[in-house]
């Protein structure tokens, strides 16, 4: 297309409201399918020494377990309490770990994440395995990381108190704590357990008189019947306890989340939703804070999220554990398990692992023009072009130079010096919006046939439930 073509279609996106899903990584899960070519996990390493940038390695270990489903929530997660489960998955993580050591030891490890889920269930002698095999596998893994973070609960950090400091003593630097709301209703709304603003007080009291550096949360816009009142309200309310990170996001409801069977929410977001993500953008920064990404605010010299600017910046994301993604610049892949989780496919894991059956299932290959997609994508908060060029970017630029320009024309995009490339604050708000422009046909195509598929199928799903 030209870049007229690009300005009119990017000018009507804004003029719109449209607001398209957040892209936090590239390309989306949803365009992942079977591979052509058989590899191995090992191969695809291997490989991607040719076509990293830097020998870093983000770590990233997945615990699918939750007290409850929020009502939102399409993440690999399964509903359990139960203990020996619990056991038996870490020991699987812990043997995957040790099949990955070569990779983690040929690498500098930047940044471990245990996310979910909620980590916060596992018990102290589950993580002293996770920590123990780290140490034994990357002896400095501590030292050399930037960040070790965690996934938590407000309730799960309320019903401990002492859990995090000793998480703090292990080494966690930050932890994630999902508020979506300082709205009881609002909570009670998603699905959160019992949560409520009492219990989210509390837990706010447990970690500002602990000595983790970096606590960063999550707010929702866009609940049904949520007013700007109450996101206002919000908004105002988490500032006042200092968190030195916040992210604000736009609800996404997809069609396998329990959100879209109720009938409130659409697929399609309502433009004034803009209206909350200005109000919460000015407040935030007038309280001292600065943008990191289109979503997340940082304290200045403190806070932020390292690993997604790694990932970001195509630092390769080696994940572990049931449902998690690994995102190399080579072939980004699942293991042994598909989309929807369930206990048995959970159960399915550690046996897998446990009879050392580990297969490179679905993903997606790259090439020079893909790798130079992802970064554009991903990364143009502050992005120079010099950094391209091992991807051949004077070969493939015509492809994406007509949409920088329009970006530029609709004052999304400001240009420092020859090459750099940074987003204006109007950037920011329409990141979204000029980022689905550099994802090839064949991602948008594949995502669309994906969406389509599983909303089908959830639609069949409910009329033989209801029949």
């Amino acid at each position: 297309m030209s870049g007229n073509e690009y300005i009119e279609i990017l000018g009507d996106s804004i003029s719109k409201g449209e607001i398209p899903p957040y892209l936090y990584c590239y390309p989306p899960r949803s365009s992942y399918r079977e591979l052509k070519s058989p590899l191995t996990w090992d191969e695809i390493w291997e490989e991607d020494k040719k076509n990293s940038l830097t020998d870093e390695l983000n770590l990233y270990i997945h615990v699918p377990f939750c007290r409850y489903k929020c009502g939102y929530c399409n993440l690999y997660t399964v509903v359990s309490r139960d203990q020996d489960l619990y056991d038996a998955y870490i020991d699987a993580v812990v043997k995957q770990l040790f099949r990955y050591e070569k990779v983690l030891q040929s690498r500098t490890l930047r940044t471990v994440y245990f996310g979910g889920g909620t980590p916060t269930l596992l018990s102290r002698q589950n993580f002293l395995s996770l920590f123990t095999a780290l140490s034994t596998i990357y002896p400095n893994w501590r030292n050399s990381s930037y960040e070790v973070c965690l996934e938590a609960t407000p309730d799960s950090i309320a019903d401990d108190p002492d859990f995090l400091n000793f998480l703090i003593d292990n080494g966690v630097t930050r932890v994630n704590m999902g508020v979506q709301s300082l709205d009881s209703s609002e909570l009670k709304q998603a699905g959160r357990g019992n949560a409520n603003v009492e219990t989210i007080v509390k837990a706010f009291e447990i970690v500002n008189k602990s000595p983790l550096p970096n606590l960063s949360v999550d707010l929702i816009n866009g609940f049904a019947g949520q007013t700007d009142e109450l996101w206002k309200s919000s908004v105002d309310a988490l500032i006042s306890f200092a968190p030195q990170t916040i992210s604000t996001y736009f609800l996404t409801v997809r069609p396998d989340a329990l959100f879209a069977q109720t009938g409130a929410y659409s697929y399609h977001r309502d433009p004034a939703l803009y209206n909350r993500y200005d109000y919460a953008r000015k407040t935030i920064l007038s309280a001292g804070y600065i943008p990191e990404t289109n979503i997340r605010y940082k304290q200045q010299g403190r806070g932020g999220y390292i690993q997604k600017c790694l990932q970001f910046h195509g630092v390769p994301y080696l994940g572990i554990g049931a449902g998690a993604r690994t995102y190399t610049n080579t072939v980004d892949y699942l293991l042994n398990t598909d989309t929807q989780p369930s206990l048995d496919k959970v159960k399915k894991y550690i046996s897998d692992i446990d009879n050392g059956i580990e297969t490179v299932s679905v993903g997606f290959e790259y090439n020079d023009e893909e790798r130079i997609r992802k970064r554009l994508v991903l990364d143009l908060f502050d992005l120079d072009l010099q950094q391209l060029e091992p991807y051949n970017w004077e070969s493939h630029k015509d492809l994406f130079t007509p949409i920088l320009d329009a970006a530029e024309h609709h004052g999304l995009l400001q240009r420092v010096g020859a090459t750099r490339l940074q987003l204006t604050p109007k950037g920011y708000k329409y990141r979204d919006n000029l980022s689905w422009l550099f994802c090839s046909p064949k991602v948008v195509d594949a995502d669309h046939e994906f969406y389509q598929g599983l909303h089908a199928s959830c639609v069949e799903k409910s009329k033989a439930k209801d029949n």
